[in-house]
């Protein structure tokens, strides 16, 4: 006889499903409104704290059955389609083209970095940049030169997100992030670009951003200087 599904579910497994609804209200949120983009990017580094939150939990308890599963789908609206629709409502009215090719790619990629790893999982860390990695990124940019006046915004976007897309599909090994200082760094700069956001201070969550952005990245150069270990 199948289980109940309120049998099976734990706590970690209801903070993922926040992770998801969070993710999913962003997309409503920019079709909606390309105007939307800051808030909806806000929401996408919601879900990173609520993702970093459900895997404190579920290491600090029983593990459900559902959990890795339900991880990987909440991931995949959260980190992968997400970050997409915002990218393709910012540029669909210059680049609906080219934009429809990178979020698509961006998105396609995600998936199949999480299909990889369900199937196949390494010894040590990862292969290919894990998908919360890239989502964060993209919001974290758009928060940093959206509305900034950049000319080059459009541009850098478009590259980021190809660039990010090869990532998460290569054969590039990323470690596990065992430092807690960097961890808890990352964790400290999206709940002070949160509560800027909420306060009002734009030009104080361009700031925390931005050195968010910069801590991110020194996670995707890891491979080539052991960040994070």
């Amino acid at each position: 006889m199948t289980e109940s599904i309120y049998r099976l579910i734990k706590l970690p497994d209801l903070v993922t499903l926040i992770n998801t609804l969070l993710g999913f209200t962003a997309v409503l949120m920019m079709v909606q409104s390309p105007s939307n983009a800051y808030h909806a990017s806000i929401l996408i580094v919601l879900a990173v704290i609520a993702d970093g939150l459900d895997g404190a939990i579920a290491r600090s308890m029983e593990y459900g059955v559902l959990g890795e599963n339900l991880d990987s789908l909440a991931d995949v609206i959260s980190f992968g389609l997400a970050p997409a629709v915002i990218a393709y409502a910012i540029l669909a009215p210059q680049y609906h083209n080219l934009i429809c090719v990178v979020s698509g790619a961006f998105l396609a990629c995600g998936i199949l970095r999480l299909a990889r790893f369900n199937a196949i999982s390494a010894v040590d860390g990862f292969v290919g940049l894990p998908i919360t990695f890239p989502g964060l990124a993209v919001v974290l940019y758009v928060l940093v030169f959206y509305n900034w006046g950049w000319q080059f915004f459009s541009y850098g976007l478009l590259a980021a997100m190809s660039i990010l897309a090869i990532l998460m599909i290569s054969r590039v090994h990323y470690p596990k992030i065992r430092n807690m200082k960097y961890l808890g760094l990352i964790a400290v700069l999206m709940i002070i670009v949160v509560l800027l956001f909420y306060l009002g201070n734009t030009a104080g969550v361009r700031v925390a951003a931005g050195a968010s952005l910069v801590v991110i990245g020194s996670y995707l150069l890891s491979p080539l200087f052991k960040v994070g270990r």
